[in-house]
């Protein structure tokens, strides 16, 4: 299969990530029952938001490519597709559906062109963030997108993106999640958190993966790190991070943060020693406990 020329298959998949934004942005006058939110399990949600803006985003890979398998989190059949070789979209069309569905404003959606696990594109957009530099005089425009090619450098509505220049710890600003399943209680993550937050200025637990991944990207947090996540939480966030100048490993300095289910992220110093604090986390009791579900 042939890779389709990046340059001018950015702008295509920036116009998807934005109109399904616009299209998420639709339900937020809608009520609590046109939403139709459904449990996936105890926490997590699937939304009519979350299909709508799947449904477009799908439409117009297919448009570009209709031979480029799709992994998308919504899809019945994404789960036998993880790990598959070749080219491949990873898309998240709502990342971030709790706090969508509770009216919080920090969602996005993210999708990824990978080929045999290698990001090659990526976007990420956030619908309801003010874009940073409007008009004097201007109401400002709604809207972050964060957009990368391999070699390409990333960019934040246009202008370029670099990581953090941070590298203290104690000065930095972290960011991390903790997985539906709460595995954290079991691995040692609470243990490591507790220590990060004594170690670093702060930490923000932002509850979109791949928003937070973005937000490194682009210099505010200078380092990310979580567990349990899966392909379309990371895939395009973990492509911004490396253009705009950042690390991205697993949790054991590997490279298998794609399907591997751990990623630590941000700039070179703030990432190594992230990677020191996240060495006690017991990965193979999360993936036992991964597999009793």
């Amino acid at each position: 299969m042939t890779t389709p020329d990046l340059a001018a298959t950015l702008p295509r998949v920036v116009a998807l990530a934005e109109e399904a934004g616009r299209t998420l942005r639709t339900f937020r006058t809608a009520s609590a029952a046109s939403l139709a939110v459904e449990y996936k399990g105890a926490r997590d949600l699937v939304t009519a938001a979350d299909r709508a803006s799947e449904e477009g985003i799908l439409a117009g890979l297919r448009a570009i490519d209709p031979a480029i398998a799709i992994l998308s989190e919504e899809q019945p059949d994404a789960r036998d597709r993880e790990g598959a070789g070749g080219l491949m979209w990873i898309v998240d069309p709502l990342d971030g559906t709790t706090n969508f569905a509770h009216g919080h404003p920090i969602y996005s959606v993210s999708i990824a062109l990978v080929d045999d696990g290698v990001p090659l594109l990526a976007v990420v957009h956030a619908p309801e963030l003010p874009a940073l530099s409007p008009n004097d005089g201007d109401v400002p425009s709604i809207g972050r997108t964060w957009a990368a090619v391999r070699g390409g450098g990333c960019t934040l509505n246009g202008a370029k993106a670099r990581v953090s220049r941070e590298t203290e710890l104690a000065r930095a600003l972290l960011a991390t999640g903790f997985s539906y399943g709460r595995r954290e209680l079991h691995d040692g993550g609470l243990e490591v958190f507790a220590r990060l937050l004594g170690d670093a200025r702060e930490i923000r637990r932002g509850g979109s993966a791949c928003l937070d991944l973005a937000f490194v990207a682009s210099g505010i947090f200078a380092g990310f790190w979580e567990g349990d996540l899966k392909p379309h939480d990371v895939a395009a966030g973990a492509l911004l991070i490396e253009e705009a100048g950042g690390v991205v490993t697993d949790y054991t300095g590997g490279g298998e943060w794609l399907y591997g289910r751990s990623i630590v992220a941000g700039h070179a110093p703030i990432h190594a020693a992230l990677l020191e604090a996240v060495a006690s986390i017991d990965l193979d009791r999360t993936a036992a406990d991964r597999g009793k579900r």
